[in-house]
């Protein structure tokens, strides 16, 4: 089992959506079972166990220990103590575990959980000593590779975020997957609460327990309807559990209610390919193709790989179109300034690096970009004292001397 490693990051900047796609969404067909399952929340009664009322209960124990604790700190002071005391040795020494999709409670007593539900616990006990924590989904670029490999979306990255007036951070359980410039945005407690129904719909679902699987996907589609990709996880073990048309009916309603992503129409392409209807397979896969070209760390990634190879062309033409798309990453930057840098021109270089030091949003990888605008400077200053000796040795009398006896001047 792997340690909880937490880090609090500081002025955080609130990111934005990649930028959509030209095709805008479709209207989206609504049947009838779609909206037997968007009252399924209603239907299970606020007292149900798995409720979102009753996932967000905190005990008395609880409420009193963080109270007791924290609870006369100051606000940023308050969050970080109680952050570390959930994690240190001498205080609840929570441990990483990646398949536990706990409530609050149930990770709070067996001391365990993964990022989303540690999130959770950390905004429920913050709402205890009337702090509010935002809960901040985050689209980590390896997993959206996975998502399509699987056609499921699982483990969405997410982190509590505390936003004042004057300052802004992040609480993160799992700060080696996390970056300041990936895509992110604030979620509702309600949608988090979905994320976690949807896993654990999707743990039943990969142990064949496709009932259970069922209810807690049609749970989480119930309590936040808009997220296209629980319809896609229902859709799947929809189909998994041999109810082929509503599957397709479910990945085409997500897929109307975001094309922007590419996963409803790979599971699409998926599903049609399977049944032997080729054109519509064929149309899908051109789709999600398109869609993955709008994918900014697909070009990076691209970028990098040329750069390994030395094809330093290729590598320029992959990082802009990835910085055109998404220019809210460092690395990206970064990348761009080595680029700059094989070319010695140096004053482009400093440029990209001083805009990755601006956006960057930890202490350590600001550090590091200044130390790189230091080595760029570094080779300017040696190129300029090059330059220099080369001109006082072409200007020197003996040079010039030496050109008119050997003939190369007259």
């Amino acid at each position: 089992m792997k340690t909880i490693r937490l880090e609090v990051l500081g002025s955080v900047l609130i990111l934005l959506l990649l930028s959509a796609c030209a095709s805008q969404p479709g209207t989206a067909v609504k049947h009838e079972w779609m909206q037997d399952v968007i009252n399924y929340e209603a239907s299970l009664g606020p007292d149900h166990l798995d409720s979102v009322e009753n996932l967000y209960q905190v005990t008395p124990e609880m409420r009193n220990t963080v109270k007791t604790r924290f609870g006369k700190l100051p606000k940023l002071r308050a969050l970080r103590k109680l952050a570390q005391w959930l994690i240190d040795d001498e205080g609840k020494n929570m441990q990483y575990n990646m398949e536990a999709n706990y409530a609050p409670i149930e990770a709070f007593y067996r001391n365990e959980g993964n990022c989303l539900s540690f999130t959770l616990l950390l905004i429920e006990l913050a709402d205890e000593i009337d702090i509010k924590l935002n809960a901040n989904e985050v689209d980590i670029p390896d997993l959206w590779g996975e998502n399509e490999d699987s056609g499921l979306v699982y483990y969405r990255h997410v982190n509590a975020m505390y936003k004042s007036d004057r300052y802004t951070q992040v609480f993160d359980l799992a700060i080696q997957e996390y970056r300041a410039g990936f895509p992110q945005r604030f979620i509702t407690k309600r949608s988090a609460a979905a994320l976690l129904y949807s896993n654990l719909g999707v743990q039943f679902m990969q142990d064949q327990d496709y009932d259970t699987a069922l209810h807690y996907l049609k749970l989480a589609v119930s309590v936040d309807a808009d997220n296209p990709d629980l319809w896609i996880n229902l859709s799947a073990a929809l189909r998994r559990s041999g109810k082929v048309d509503m599957a397709e009916q479910g990945y085409l309603y997500a897929h109307n209610l975001n094309p922007r992503e590419s996963l409803a129409a790979s599971n699409l392409e998926r599903l049609y390919r399977s049944q032997g209807k080729t054109q519509a397979a064929t149309r899908f896969q051109k789709l999600a193709s398109r869609v993955r070209d709008k994918n900014p760390y697909l070009h990076f990634y691209a970028a990098q790989k040329a750069y390994e190879k030395q094809d330093f062309g290729s590598a320029a033409k992959s990082v802009k179109r990835a910085i055109k798309l998404h220019d809210k990453d460092p690395q990206f930057f970064e990348l761009r300034s080595r680029l700059y840098q094989v070319e010695k021109k140096y004053v482009a270089a400093l440029r990209d690096l001083e805009k990755a030091h601006n956006i960057s949003l930890t202490p350590t990888e600001r550090g590091r970009y200044a130390n790189k605008v230091d080595l760029v400077l570094a080779a300017v200053k040696q190129q300029a004292e090059d330059r220099e000796k080369r001109f006082q040795r072409l200007s020197s009398p003996e040079f010039i001397r030496q050109q008119i006896n050997t003939g190369t001047i007259y």
